[in-house]
């Protein structure tokens, strides 16, 4: 089972991408910008997480496999992102159960 230290610290998202698995289910955290209210000009950042089904990779599991959540952009962000992924978001992945 992952712990939340896995998850490393909000400056690695500056740059980087994490992926791992947990149970067989595989995630994704990444940053990602997305316009604010509507307004291209104005950008906002937040924490992007994918889940889906093992086996494949993020790139060749089927879109409607897949879920995504944003989270605030912040080490408080990281930890709802980690309780999301162990909790709500097992149950929301399309087709699988997985262990608890």
């Amino acid at each position: 089972m992952i712990q939340r230290i896995d998850l490393f610290h909000l400056p690695f998202y500056q740059k980087e991408s994490f992926t791992g698995s947990d149970r067989g289910l595989r995630f994704w955290i990444g940053r990602t910008e997305l316009a604010a209210d509507g307004d291209e000009e104005k950008k906002e950042t937040v924490l992007r997480v994918t889940l889906w089904p093992e086996p494949f990779a993020r790139d060749k599991t089927p879109k409607e496999q897949k879920i995504n959540r944003d989270f605030p952009f912040s080490e408080e962000g990281l930890d709802e992102a980690y309780r999301w992924i162990l909790g709500e978001g097992r149950e929301c992945v399309p087709g699988r159960h997985f262990a608890k």
